[in-house]
């Protein structure tokens, strides 16, 4: 199991250099939303609910799981900010997570009630995290690219917004990725979850 208390270290890396990087992966949502405010980004006026209603937060939490293993088994040290559904941790906190563990990169896993597949990264105008445009960027095309290539996904695209909190509030290069439900289940999870962990890898031979 990986959590947020948890450093996991592959018994047989297939590459050591890579455990010096630190990979966070927030598998969005949780059993219940929570409606109370926060700023959407440091020294915001506008406010967003902490956590919005997850379509299926349970499928979010599995395939991170997948990808966490995966990567470990490369040699990577993996955080996940949370390890079960009945947790309350607000957007901003699981970025704060990523922020105190000195992550190399954020990478948010969500599953929505929509078609297709997106990858959202901040704007290269982003007003709260300035300087990470242009890594989460590749990092969200490295994603996409790796995950169209393994599970035949229609309607894919990389997203630039700065409307989400998770994404504001982080000081590391993120990615959010948003997962039809149709294709969230057990066939395609370990699919999905090898294109995730393919696009990190990718990520980092690039830069």
């Amino acid at each position: 199991m990986i959590s947020p208390n948890i450093t996991v270290k592959a018994k047989q890396a297939e590459k050591n250099d890579n455990a010096s990087k630190v990979i966070v992966i927030d598998p969005s949502g949780q059993e219940k939303a929570n409606n109370r405010k926060e700023p959407i980004g440091p020294g915001a006026f506008k406010t967003v609910p902490e956590v919005s209603e997850e379509t299926d937060y349970d499928s979010s939490l599995q395939i991170a799981q997948k990808v966490g293993v995966i990567l470990a088994e490369q040699g990577y040290t993996v955080i996940l900010t949370r390890d079960k559904n009945n947790v309350d941790i607000s957007n901003s906190s699981r970025a704060m997570i990523a922020n105190t563990a000195g992550a190399d990169v954020f990478v948010v896993i969500s599953t929505e009630d929509k078609n297709g597949l997106n990858v959202i990264c901040q704007s290269e105008d982003n007003p709260y995290n300035y300087g990470n445009y242009k890594n989460g960027r590749l990092l969200s095309d490295a994603i996409l690219g790796s995950v169209t290539q393994n599970a035949k996904i229609e309607k894919s695209k990389v997203v630039e917004s700065d409307d989400e909190a998770v994404i504001n509030w982080c000081g590391v290069p993120t990615a959010k990725i948003e997962i039809a439900d149709e294709d969230a289940d057990d066939d395609n999870d370990t699919v999905l979850a090898k294109g995730i962990a393919d696009g990190i890898e990718s990520y980092f031979s690039q830069k």
